[in-house]
């Protein structure tokens, strides 16, 4: 059952959290979950008719009670303009965001040389600059404030390259270091920035990078998911509730001494140290 009790700063300011990429299968997740533990969540993607529907997904599974605590915002964080509207828009409806979870971008797969102009601008837009970009937007009210959390959900990638996933290796590790660096200076004015790094999840994204993989090997997209997974230490495959739980552990107070983090949740399946 969903807890319609509100979740707080210790100072008592409600805690309302921003999360992008809120249509997808880990961002559906991690509203799921904070709705849970008590949070106001703003849902914020490109379409308002996927928000809208994801929104109605998330009531119907669990309270029309938590109506009132779960919002959509149109944004497009590959532009800026839209960044900045959005936030404003954010800022005039709900008052302060506390929390931000970068959940959006994907990357193709693609080796170099089949890879596109287009494949790098999106991905590099998308997922690389419109991180910084809705993060520099909301930090700027979180060190006036001198609170707030950030958790970026990022990829193995970072830790491991992949020659089918150049473009996804290139943003992941531009994160990482974005994240590590704006730790130490946001960590000054109180603000927690963290990395979660998932593994393969059982999403329809990667129902899609199954199919294309198996296309190469001339094989299916269930053998694939076969052999990952049994490749995997765990012996499975993360469901996105997965990857919502640490995310939510990293905001909360128990995680207070965790700063400039990256926390792999991929069953054991990297072997990078480090």
């Amino acid at each position: 059952m969903t807890d319609t009790t509100e979740t707080k700063h210790a100072n008592g300011m409600r805690r309302l959290v921003l999360v992008s990429g809120a249509t997808g299968g880990i961002g559906m997740a991690v509203c799921q979950r904070l709705l849970q533990d008590g949070y106001h969540v703003v849902m914020l993607g490109r379409s308002k008719s996927k928000l809208e529907h994801a929104r109605r997904v998330l009531l119907q599974a669990q309270s029309q009670a938590i109506s009132d605590r779960l919002s959509v915002q149109v944004a497009d964080i590959a532009q800026p303009s839209s960044v900045d509207d959005a936030t404003h828009s954010i800022l005039q409806s709900h008052g302060d965001i506390t929390d931000l979870v970068h959940a959006a971008g994907d990357g193709p797969v693609a080796p170099l040389m089949e890879t596109t102009e287009s494949m790098w601008q999106g991905t590099v837009q998308g997922k690389l600059l419109g991180t910084v970009r809705l993060t520099k937007a909301v930090a700027s009210r979180m060190v006036q404030q001198r609170r707030g959390n950030i958790v970026i959900v990022n990829g193995i990638f970072s830790r491991e390259a992949d020659p089918l996933f150049p473009i996804s290796t290139l943003v992941n590790s531009g994160l990482a270091g974005f994240a590590k660096a704006i730790s130490h200076d946001l960590g000054r004015s109180g603000v927690r920035v963290n990395i979660v790094n998932p593994g393969a999840t059982e999403t329809s994204l990667w129902k899609k990078i199954c199919g294309e993989i198996a296309v190469r090997h001339n094989t299916t997209a269930e053998a694939i998911h076969q052999q990952v997974r049994e490749a995997s230490p765990s012996g499975s495959i993360a469901a996105p509730a997965d990857i919502a739980d640490v995310i939510a552990f990293l905001l909360s107070p128990g995680a207070r001494h965790m700063w400039g983090a990256s926390v792999n949740v991929d069953g054991g399946a990297s072997r990078a140290v480090g």
